[in-house]
């Protein structure tokens, strides 16, 4: 064969190729389901109807922005409950009861950070299909290394767990005026009650709407005391705004304190398994709508838990800040920082205002409890390639994180 013959097949061959290439475009396409079926059918993720098979019930846009948006809520409620847990309460309690307005410019930018970190792990899960805990067992290629990050993962999860099991010990003392340990003991009961949802018509879709009811209990109570106290707007927004213009040396330790209560590494392996409760048809214009919505959709939860918090350091900056009551011949600095979760509820003079404080606790003890099950269960999965039914991943965890939280609460003479 001549140059001129080369030349001339060559052509043949490029015109066929143009002529067939949205045929080529979609063979890809269903080369790439193909490949993502394969990968569910071996069980990457489908720990409790997560990351189901993307053949099944695919998504694709509907045209509607509100639809499609609706679609993919969900992962993020789960995430944004982290913000919420007794362990934030409590940093809450501290920031307004000794620093007043001055730290809401710190809640306002570590939930920015927390709204980016959140967002990178939604669109790693649904572009890569994967979650953290699996992306790191595959880059972790030593088998005990696997092992050592495992157990850092799982630890962050038990002392995630401890905040929980103590605020939920509070709220039934502040309701029936049990002892703290007694209410700690029953937690793991309503724990496992809730996880039972799971099993019910709706799989998942219904647990995070038990997730989305408990964090409506938890606004309503919050933004009634919120209502009820003569908050000061101006300073609201000064704390917000420059409220690091003139700092203290005792603010160091708030920043510290909001810091480690807004930390949750535990979300981190949760936010990237829940997003691949939503599978999409695995072409290359879906799979970027589809980013592009489980990028935004974290945002108004994290937003919502933002305005929760700053409702509780509102109502301690008004209720705590310059009016604390010493005990037992302490000063009123060291009053204010010692005020807490078990204290807050004598400081809410409105009628039925401590009621309201043991619901909050108990809503937010409650969800974060659910969700750091879960969290665990996709650790696991990830790094071990191990799943356990989800009512023995709840009493496992729990009864680990029960054991200093009674110790603790047993001394407490209440």
């Amino acid at each position: 064969m001549n140059k001129a013959d080369i030349a001339i097949h060559l052509s043949h061959s490029m015109r066929e190729w143009n002529a067939n290439d949205d045929d080529n475009e979609n063979s890809t396409d269903d080369i790439l389901v193909a490949a993502e079926g394969v990968k569910s059918e071996k069980g990457t993720m489908d720990i409790e109807g997560y990351g189901k098979n993307p053949n099944k019930n695919a998504w694709m846009s509907s045209g509607s922005k509100w639809r499609d948006y609706l679609h993919f809520c969900g992962p993020g409620w789960l995430v944004a409950i982290a913000y919420l847990d007794p362990g934030n309460t409590q940093a809450d309690i501290q920031a307004g009861a000794v620093g007043g307005y001055s730290q809401l410019w710190t809640f306002f930018w570590v939930t920015t950070l927390s709204i980016y970190v959140q967002v990178l792990c939604a669109r790693l899960s649904m572009v890569g299909q994967t979650t953290l805990s699996e992306s790191m067992r595959k880059i972790i290629k030593h088998r005990w290394l696997r092992y050592v990050a495992w157990a850092i993962a799982e630890f962050s999860v038990i002392i995630t767990d401890i905040p929980e099991v103590i605020g939920m010990g509070i709220a039934f003392n502040v309701f029936f005026g049990w002892p703290y340990y007694v209410g700690c003991l029953i937690s793991p009961v309503t724990t496992l009650l809730f996880l039972a949802t799971q099993n019910s018509k709706g799989g998942m879709r219904w647990l995070e709407g038990v997730i989305v009811l408990l964090i409506g209990v938890m606004a309503v109570t919050i933004f009634i005391e919120w209502g009820l106290v003569d908050s000061d707007p101006a300073k609201a927004i000064e704390g917000l705004v420059y409220g690091f213009v003139e700092p203290e040396g005792r603010n160091l330790w708030l920043i510290t304190g909001i810091i480690g209560a807004v930390v949750m590494p535990h979300n981190l392996y949760l936010h990237t398994a829940s997003v691949l409760s939503r599978p999409v048809k695995r072409d290359n214009e879906t799979i970027k709508k589809a980013t592009f919505w489980v990028s935004v959709e974290p945002i108004v939860p994290i937003m919502f838990s933002f305005l929760i918090n700053i409702g509780i350091v509102i109502v301690a900056a008004e209720n705590v800040n310059g009016k604390c009551i010493p005990v037992g011949g302490e000063s009123e600095e060291d009053c204010e920082n010692n005020i807490g979760n078990t204290d807050f509820a004598k400081y809410l003079t409105v009628a039925g205002g401590p009621i309201l404080w043991g619901i909050a606790l108990l809503a937010a003890g409650q969800s974060s409890a659910i969700t750091t099950t879960y969290s665990g269960q996709y650790i696991m999965d990830g790094f071990l390639e191990m799943r356990i039914p989800v009512w023995a991943r709840a009493i496992g965890t729990r009864m680990i994180a029960l054991l200093p939280c009674v110790l603790i609460a047993a001394c407490v003479p209440r």
